[in-house]
């Protein structure tokens, strides 16, 4: 059983990296029709590189690909050639081509995409594969037909029909006497082609579908949805290298399927719920992503399709109107990462009584009612006493202590105030109401409430990262709020060299419209140096060994295979050298969201 599982899971392996392309570059030869176009309108995700040897290409120009071929790292490069060197040369013995040569194989458009199948009573997902090999289309089928005989060996039952005038395979594996009866049986490898385009999935009737319809479907294809056409527009998806695409609406409807197990009632009560939330509201979610086109080093576009109109419940709360936003004159020249958010406040308040008042009328009121003093007076009102004095940003900003290790960063969050004064007064009475008792001091001219944080029980092994004190305090027409005391006081120390005036923060707001919902600013070099040191020190390791077992309590932890040996690491200066400024943008309109991150391109070191 063994032996026919791995055999089965070499097929897919072969088939999957293969058909997706992950290795070095191939010429180009672009697939008939495009993937988009082949697939259903009910899919529900779907990602596609448009062509894989220029993707290659473009990643060999970017600093991650210089990076890679650095003389400084050949050791490294050596090293983890050698530990794939067995694998690679058995898929030589078994199929007869080594992991790079299999790589090389796709020629065009790669699509990876996840269909809707099945009924109410037992939905399915089936995931699919279509990709062009151009003119290795030969050398892949013969790899494919290797591998599927390899299946059989091992004890995989092996059916091959023709279809549309070429063999279709269905690989199933054997059934496993160890599972119950309540775990399903593993999915066939089903493979087949139609000229040079390969299609490869976990359903036969789906990927004999695709092979029907691979000279497109009209407008019943993926690509013909109005989502998905608004989608590619937002994120200027024809001329992107990679694309992605999820339909929620559809994402929903299927988790609700699932979720009810054929029960209507069920099905129903949770398809209630989603439109009661509001979150039917956003349609769909896409991105793109380029690697070394002009200024960047990549750029990446996300956008979250929620049009106006249908925005109601929870999605209300998220209003997000472009302004000109710079960084306060608090922030000074040398944090890690500024992030602000314009943010209506007063409009999210109004989406929150209204959502409350939905499921139960007037419940806000009964509880401002219940925040009255041990002395009695007005209730607290959370409209004119919470709400009503904040203003309409919210900003985080982020650095490191030094010497920098894993728990060296410090944060410091804030919200811009219309009334300080009225705000005082409301934090004055929420710490009397909760009986807190912070310790004060004064720094400054501003009053720093610092309060102890209970400790918190581990969970599953695991120890909560948030340490006390909290330190809350108003000052400069803003509320801050941070564990490190010691980056709030830089904040509030008069004199400082804003971040408005640093080289670094200019370099990106050239790349910034002037109105933006929200912007970051990112220096990477701090961060990356914990990430080194992790992985140097072992400790991602053990880090990924403790997040394994917390997530399977009372089970064994699998041993994790060490392809990178922290001693073939060289220094991190090395590494220090790629790293590149980069920061981020969003824009709300009457369609949704468009968020675009970019890192910028730097000069050959």
């Amino acid at each position: 059983m063994p032996k026919a599982k791995g055999a089965i899971l070499r097929l897919a392996l072969v088939g999957w990296l293969g058909l997706t392309g992950l290795g070095a570059c191939a010429n180009l030869a672009a697939a008939a029709t495009p993937p988009e176009q082949v697939l259903p309108d009910s899919t529900l995700f779907f990602l596609k590189i448009n062509d894989v040897a220029k993707f290659r290409e473009a990643f060999r120009g970017t600093s991650y690909g210089r990076l890679w071929n650095d003389p400084a790292l050949a050791d490294l490069r050596a090293d983890l050639a050698e530990k794939i060197k067995p694998t690679s040369d058995a898929m030589k013995d078994r199929v007869g081509v080594t992991l790079a040569e299999l790589a090389e194989l796709p020629k065009g458009a790669v699509a990876i995409a996840g269909i809707a199948g099945g009924d109410d009573a037992k939905p399915s997902i089936t995931l699919a594969v279509i990709a062009d090999a151009g003119a290795n289309a030969p050398k892949l089928a013969e790899v494919l037909t290797r591998s599927t005989k390899q299946a059989e060996q091992s004890g995989a039952k092996i059916a091959i029909e023709t279809f549309k005038g070429n063999p279709f395979h269905v690989v199933t594996p054997p059934p496993d006497p160890d599972n119950d009866e309540k775990t399903p049986p593993p999915p066939p490898v089903v493979w087949t082609y139609s000229g040079q385009t390969f299609f490869l999935g976990s359903d036969a009737a789906a990927i004999k579908d695709l092979v029907t319809n691979a000279g497109g479907r009209g407008s019943s294809s993926l690509g013909a949805g109005e989502a998905f056409v608004k989608t590619q527009n937002k994120i200027g998806g024809q001329a992107a290298q990679a694309v992605w695409f999820a339909d929620v609406v559809k994402l929903i409807k299927y988790f609700a399927k699932a979720g009810s197990r054929g029960n209507d009632a069920q099905a129903q009560q949770l398809a209630f719920q989603v439109q009661a939330l509001g979150l039917d509201g956003l349609k769909s979610i896409g991105g793109s992503l380029n690697l070394g086109q002009g200024n960047y080093n990549s750029v990446t576009k996300t956008f979250f399709n929620a049009p106006a109109g249908g925005v109601k419940g929870l999605l209300k709360i998220f209003s997000f109107p472009p302004v000109a936003i710079r960084p306060e004159p608090w922030v000074p020249a040398t944090v890690a990462s500024y992030q602000a958010l314009s943010w209506d406040l007063d409009n999210a308040y109004k989406a929150i009584e209204e959502l409350v008042n939905q499921f139960q009328p007037g419940m806000l009121n009964v509880l401002e009612q219940q925040l009255v003093g041990p002395d009695g007076g007005q209730p607290l009102s959370f409209q004119k006493d919470l709400f009503a004095p904040l203003g309409h940003r919210v900003t985080m900003i982020s650095d490191f202590k030094k010497p920098i290790k894993e728990d060296s960063q410090r944060v410091v969050m804030s919200v811009a105030l219309k009334d300080p004064k009225t705000f005082q007064k409301t934090l004055d009475r929420l710490i009397e109401l909760s009986h807190a008792s912070p310790n004060k001091r004064e720094f400054q001219g501003a009053t720093i409430l610092d309060f102890e944080l209970p400790d918190m029980p581990a969970q599953n092994g695991v120890q909560p990262q948030l340490k006390g004190p909290v330190s809350v305090t108003i000052a400069k027409d803003s509320l801050f709020v941070t564990t490190d005391a010691a980056l709030l006081e830089q904040v509030l120390r008069p004199g400082i060299v804003p971040l408005s005036e640093s080289p670094e923060f200019q370099t990106v707001l050239k790349e910034l419209p002037e109105k933006v919902s929200g912007l970051t600013f990112v220096r990477p070099d701090e961060q990356a140096r914990i990430t080194y040191d992790m992985f140097k020190s072992g400790r991602f390791e053990q880090a990924m060994k403790q997040g394994m077992a917390a997530s399977r309590p009372n089970q064994p932890v699998p041993d994790i295979p060490q392809l990178v040996d922290p001693t073939k690491l060289p220094d991190f200066e090395i590494f220090a050298k790629y790293l590149t400024l980069g920061g981020s943008y969003s824009v709300m309109d009457d369609d949704g969201l468009v968020q675009t991150g970019f890192s910028l391109r730097k000069a050959t070191p």
